[in-house]
């Protein structure tokens, strides 16, 4: 999938929602800082946010404990060796 059309999908389908700023400057090759990249990412891996601003669920993405609208507070590592 090129840039555009990516971006084109995201402004026709994707909600208005944490990352979505992000992860559009992102594409357009501007500069983010961590935080922004976090954000980013889980709109991007939750698919722009299509079914509603929902918690993953994905307590085993190293990103989990950064997701904007998880249920979940600080999921710690598993510490078992």
């Amino acid at each position: 999938m090129t840039v555009e059309t990516e971006v084109k999908e995201i402004k026709k389908r994707g909600k208005t929602a944490k990352g979505r700023d992000e992860y559009l400057k992102y594409l357009r090759g501007e500069k983010i800082t961590r935080k922004e990249a976090m954000l980013a990412m889980c709109f991007q891996c939750s698919a722009f946010y299509q079914d509603g601003k929902i918690d993953c669920g994905s307590t085993l993405c190293p990103l989990y404990n950064f997701m904007p609208y998880r249920h979940v507070k600080d999921v710690p590592a598993d510490t078992e060796k």
